[in-house]
């Protein structure tokens, strides 16, 4: 893929076009499908397709070369060291050596001696596994591919100029059951990992910057999730602060990993203080461009909305306030079991006991009533709806959220004690026997019990929708962690007219645009995103939308909240 990659080192949207042109097409299995996958995705490592290794080179390359000249040897190879941490099967570093060449090339070398020459004295790389060490080393003979853990104990690299490469996704808390040692030696060691919960490909984002020199530039394919994510918020901002951020491209819901489900981004970043983020973001098969102020990123989730969406966006913020500014937003809990705790009822058996069907056993089992709430699952949430929830859930806490001691359950709740003692090789299994114990039916994340146990109406949003969902729950229903509860804690903001915001148009603009669009045209409905959304301003409308959401209108619901926002209807057309 030669060509014009780059123009005044930014990214172009023809060139984003042609690459997923590329990436579209039926490509022939090569060392991937040749060697172990299964253990190499344990890893969080994933293959580069080679035209999306091949843009990542050239455009790296392209904006340190471009902006200050370089030294070219007799034998056609640059003055330059590029660098990649996950060398894997060398694939980077290849496609970095054919750009180089054509540079060479382009300079009146010979391409085939230059490439020898650039291969031997400009490329570095680390890999950890010894098996695709010895793949660089063959795919790139006389290369310095040195087999090493890069985070820790790699050798030093010497002045690096660019870094290229696609390093591993693996979150923490994997990562200490997989490799405890590497765990604990990079938990805290840089801003990436400063987070009680951390990805290892932050870390290789922060460390890659730091072995670059003066004019160093880098480009590495990440999930697009350290864009917005909460623990990727001190990486945000040591990266902000630097100044460091050059380009940013969201491939949004498409998918670039061939047999992978991925959310993918490229990040370009620079030791040269950037005034402006150059940010391209595939939309509707397409691409949209444009930049956004350096000055404007912060710790705070990113938002990268370009073009006609970004302008009504940014009019529409500071209208009114912040979801965040008027309501509490709160994950629901978290069984690590839903086929045990969540039961289907099947009718009263008297003497306090309700029949319910389990699908963990297969069969009708008898509980006490008492035990059970209603509950909510991202599934069960309809726009405006005002029906119970379809299922119940057995929870073994109190409504201030301690937990039933067993004495507490066989006294109070036998049947409930014996059901969950027949599921107990299940709940036992959860998170390699990390509940196993006296108290084995607690749930895996018992977060915001205290606040789920309230009788206080509040919101009820689904963890992943098409578009806004929204119900107003008051009957004091539990929830599971596929769905969020909005307690509003501001007067000039009932249930009703936040439900009625929810269920609008307006999610699906904020989240596609501020969030990580996800496949099928789904959007994420989580605390990081919705927080900061805006709210239509206080005002007479509030009334007339509040008495609409009671009857379940959405479309008329749809249309006050547009005209609370002051939004044209074209404008609001298109976020639909």
């Amino acid at each position: 893929m030669a060509g014009a990659w780059y123009d005044g080192a930014v990214l172009t949207r023809g060139v984003l076009e042609e690459l997923q042109r590329q990436l579209d097409a039926p490509a022939a299995a090569g060392a991937d499908a040749a060697l172990e996958r299964g253990g190499r995705r344990a890893r969080g490592a994933y293959f580069t397709p080679a035209p999306l290794a091949s843009l990542v080179a050239r455009a790296a390359l392209a904006a340190r070369l471009d902006v200050a000249d370089v030294a070219w040897d007799a034998d056609g190879a640059p003055a330059l060291r590029v660098l990649d941490p996950a060398a894997g099967d060398g694939r980077f570093l290849a496609a970095a050596a054919d750009a180089l060449a054509d540079r060479a090339a382009a300079r009146g070398f010979g391409r085939q001696d230059a490439r020898r020459a650039i291969v031997a004295r400009c490329l570095v790389g680390f890999e950890r596994d010894p098996k695709f060490a010895a793949l660089s080393r063959a795919r790139l003979p006389g290369a310095a591919i040195h087999c090493c853990e890069a985070l820790l104990g790699a050798p030093d690299p010497g002045p690096v100029d660019v870094v290229v490469g696609n390093p591993p996704y693996q979150r923490s808390i994997h990562l200490a059951r997989t490799d405890p040692a590497l765990w604990r030696a990079l938990r805290g060691r840089f801003a990436a990992t400063s987070h009680g919960e951390w990805d290892l490909y932050g870390a290789f984002l922060e460390r890659a910057l730091a072995w670059t020199g003066d004019r160093g530039e880098l480009g590495m394919v990440v999930p697009s999730r350290w864009l917005t994510a909460s623990f990727a918020g001190p990486l945000r901002a040591a990266l902000a602060g630097a100044g460091a951020v050059r380009a940013l491209v969201d491939f949004g819901p498409g998918q670039v990993f061939a047999g992978a489900t991925t959310y993918a981004s490229l990040a370009f970043l620079s030791r040269v203080r950037q005034k402006a983020v150059t940010v391209l973001r595939r939309w509707d098969g397409g691409w949209r461009s444009g930049a956004v102020d350096a000055a404007s990123l912060g710790a705070e989730p990113w938002r990268l909305a370009v073009g006609r969406p970004r302008a009504l966006l940014d009019r529409l913020a500071g209208a009114g306030p912040t979801l965040g500014q008027v309501a509490r937003i709160a994950k629901g809990a978290g069984t690590n079991a839903d086929r045990v705790y969540v039961l289907e009822p099947r009718g009263d058996a008297g003497s306090g006991l309700v029949r319910v069907w389990s699908s963990a056993l297969g069969e009708e089992v008898c509980v006490e009533a008492a035990l059970c709430r209603p509950v909510y699952r991202g599934r069960d949430v309809e726009p405006l709806a005002d029906a119970a929830p379809p299922a119940l859930c057995l929870v073994p806490y109190d409504r201030d959220g301690r937990l039933y001691t067993p004495g507490e359950l066989a006294a109070r709740f036998p049947a409930a004690l014996d059901y969950l003692e027949t599921c107990r090789p299940r709940l036992d299994s959860r998170e390699h026997g990390r509940f196993s114990g006296e108290t084995f039916y607690r749930f895996g994340r018992p977060q915001n019990l205290a606040l789920l146990g309230r009788q206080e109406p509040r919101v009820v949003v689904p963890d992943v929708a098409k578009s806004g969902r929204a119900v107003v729950d008051r009957r004091g229903a539990f929830v599971l962690d596929t769905a969020y509860v909005v307690v509003p804690e501001d007067g000039d903001y009932s249930c009703e007219l936040l439900a009625a915001v929810l269920s609008s148009p307006m999610v699906a603009l904020w989240l596609r645009e501020t969030g990580v669009p996800l496949r099928g045209g789904y959007v994420r409905m989580k605390t990081a995103y919705l927080r900061d959304m805006p709210l239509p301003p206080p005002g007479p409308l509030a009334g007339e939308i509040e008495a609409v959401a009671r009857v379940g209108d959405v479309a008329a619901c749809a249309e006050l909240v547009r005209r609370a926002y002051d939004v044209a209807a074209a404008d609001w057309q298109a976020a639909a």
